[in-house]
């Protein structure tokens, strides 16, 4: 299992930064790959890999929010 990221905020959105939403993709990738879990590792796996295009700014995405809580107990 590997380390959880951790969350950092767009200060002007206050949402995820994107940088730090495409770490947790890439973190929920492996762990579904671990689970066997292969058609949400792949979704993850895009999710990831679009992020990680330079982009800036903050992420409202209420799904990633949600499986940060439960990563986050």
């Amino acid at each position: 299992m590997n380390k959880v990221p951790p969350v950092e905020r767009d200060l002007l959105t206050g949402g995820i930064s994107i940088p730090c939403a495409s770490l947790w993709y890439a973190f929920l990738t492996e762990e579904a790959y671990w689970r066997d879990e292969v058609t949400l590792a792949n979704e993850y796996k895009v999710r990831s890999q679009s992020l990680s295009g330079g982009l800036r700014g903050g992420l409202n995405d209420n799904t990633l929010e949600e499986l940060i809580k439960k990563w986050k107990r």
